[in-house]
């Protein structure tokens, strides 16, 4: 998979561009506040129904417009395989008052699951670092949005947890009723227990890849870990005991959640463990060290995409390796050669690129080719 071109109307600082693009993919250099994220950020929109800066939609909207448009062509298969090569169009319009139009070769699409995953992204920059000095509200995040686009059932079970969780969350300030807290429980119990089950799995293997991406980086140097750690301990594998224990656990809870007013165990509060050498990363690793690892975490989690679905997809790398060590930086960019369509920003790219990339400068919201 690869895009073909991409459309920007008042989105950010961008006007209107239109900008075609190789299937290997463009290099976007200019100083910062030219729009090169802004750029990348219209793409991983147009991916995966959201901005990789965790921005609202309407503050994706250029200043003193009411509302913006997003569009591109994606094209699916090889000329050479059997079935040739397909091609999608997918459009996204959004407005001030928060509406929000979503088509597919032209047809509405009506909700965020149909959107997303179809599209694949992984997206690289600066401020990955959160991954690894940040909440576990970002852990959770990059988790989820990994492996709801290589599973759609996992997706749809993370929205219905959601959706129960808010309604229990609704009952702990209203009413005591034990038959009313069961209905919810039970739907939430369920849920949790098909994703922490799919989670526990999806670690084991984001572990071994990550391991192996920062030994490359690295040198060898150091040895990575990731681990799942949830808030309930269980050792048990089985969904339905899992499920058993999520259900004893929210109703033992339902006084204490009620005085904090909000469920505070399950899925939505669990994290990740990150080790380098066997202790914990954020306390006693350099800051190098865990900017390898979040590109280490990064790169993890785009083989994790290839072995699920097959195929290419798209690379975002906004200023991603600016501040490892020369040597470091070297390791990173032949990793993502020929693995997908790489879109990169950066005031200056010192990497050595393959001659079939584009290359555009941006400045002050114009792209102009080289």
């Amino acid at each position: 998979m690869h895009l073909q071109n991409l459309v920007l109307q008042n989105f950010r600082n961008h006007e209107a561009l239109s900008l075609p693009f190789p299937k290997e993919g463009t290099l976007f250099e200019g100083p910062n506040g030219a729009g090169k994220t802004n750029i990348l950020e219209g793409i991983h929109l147009l991916c995966t129904g959201r901005s990789q800066r965790g921005a609202a939609r309407t503050d994706m909207i250029a200043y003193g417009q009411e509302a913006a448009f997003v569009s591109g062509d994606f094209c699916f298969g090889d000329d050479d395989a059997d079935g040739g090569v397909t091609v999608q169009s997918a459009a996204l319009g959004f407005s001030r008052d928060k509406k929000t139009v979503m088509k597919i070769n032209g047809e509405n699409v009506g909700s965020y699951t149909e959107w997303f995953g179809e599209r694949p992204a992984v997206s690289f920059g600066a401020d990955d670092l959160e991954l690894v000095y940040g909440a576990p509200e970002a852990r959770r995040k990059f988790l989820d949005m990994l492996i709801s686009q290589t599973d759609r059932a996992y997706l749809s079970a993370l929205l219905s947890y959601r959706r129960a969780m808010a309604c229990r969350n609704a009952l702990l300030s209203k009413t005591g009723d034990a038959i009313q807290f069961e209905v919810y429980e039970q739907a939430m119990a369920e849920t949790a227990a098909e994703l922490v089950f799919v989670r526990v799995e999806a670690v084991r293997e984001l572990s071994a890849l990550t391991s192996g991406y920062y030994a490359e980086i690295s040198g060898g140097a150091e040895a990575a870990d990731v681990e799942y750690a949830p808030k309930i301990k269980c050792d048990i594998l089985d969904t339905k005991d899992w499920q058993n224990v999520y259900l004893t656990s929210l109703a033992e809870r339902r006084e204490r959640d009620a005085e904090l007013q909000y469920t505070a165990i399950g899925p939505h509060r669990d994290d990740l463990r990150f080790t380098l050498g066997g202790r914990a990363a954020k306390n006693h690793a350099s800051q190098g060290q865990c900017r390898s690892f979040a590109l280490s975490l990064k790169l993890a989690s785009a083989r994790f995409i290839e072995r699920k679905r097959g195929g290419g997809m798209v690379f975002l790398v906004d200023d991603a390796v600016s501040e490892l060590d020369p040597e470091r930086t070297s390791r990173v960019y032949p990793l993502l050669e020929g693995r997908g369509q790489v879109f990169i920003a950066t005031p200056r790219c010192q990497a050595a690129l393959g001659g079939r990339v584009l290359r555009c400068a941006v400045e002050s919201g114009k792209v102009t080719t080289a």
